[in-house]
C-alpha cells in the first residue's frame, strides 16, 4: 500500500512546499478536465491536506497560508452576472477543493469567450492577460 501512495506523496510534498500556486484549469463540459481531477484525488488525504474529527464532524485543511491563482480559460463567458454562471462548476469546485484543504486566499482569473470571433477572443484575452500583470505586482 506504501508503494501505491508514492506518486501522491511526492504531489502532496510538492504542494506543501509551495506559498503559491498558479494552476492553468481549462473549464471542460462546465467543470475541470478529468486529468486535473486525478491530481486533486491525489492530494486530498486525510492526515496529509485535511483532517476529520470523528466526534464533532469537522474537517480542517492543513494547507493553510497559501496563495492560489487560476486561469480558467472557457469557450463560453460563464462569469459571475452572465446567464451561464450558474453553470460554471469549474470555478466554483476549485474554491470549494482548494478551502477544503486550507488554501482560502484564491483568485480566479477567466479567459472567456475563447471559441467566439477573433476580436471577441482578444478582447478576453487582453482583459485577463492585464488582470494578471496587476496582479504580479501584488504576488
Amino acid at each position: 500500500m506504501t508503494a501505491s501512495l508514492t506518486h501522491s506523496e511526492t504531489l502532496i510534498e510538492e504542494l506543501l512546499w509551495a506559498d503559491h500556486l498558479l494552476l492553468g484549469v481549462p473549464m471542460y463540459n462546465l467543470s475541470i478536465p478529468s486529468t486535473f481531477k486525478a491530481y486533486l484525488d491525489n492530494i486530498i488525504r486525510i492526515n496529509r491536506t485535511f483532517t476529520f474529527d470523528r466526534d464533532t464532524y469537522a474537517f480542517q485543511g492543513l494547507a493553510k497560508g497559501r496563495k492560489a491563482l487560476i486561469i480558467t480559460p472557457s469557450s463560453g463567458n460563464f462569469v459571475v452576472g452572465t446567464p451561464w454562471e450558474k453553470m460554471n462548476f469549474c470555478d466554483t469546485y476549485l474554491r470549494c477543493v482548494l478551502g477544503f484543504i486550507g488554501i482560502e486566499d484564491i483568485t480566479v482569473v477567466p479567459v472567456s469567450d475563447q471559441l467566439m470571433s477573433d476580436e471577441i477572443r482578444q478582447r478576453e484575452i487582453a482583459a485577463a492577460r492585464t488582470k494578471l500583470m496587476s496582479l504580479a505586482i501584488e504576488w
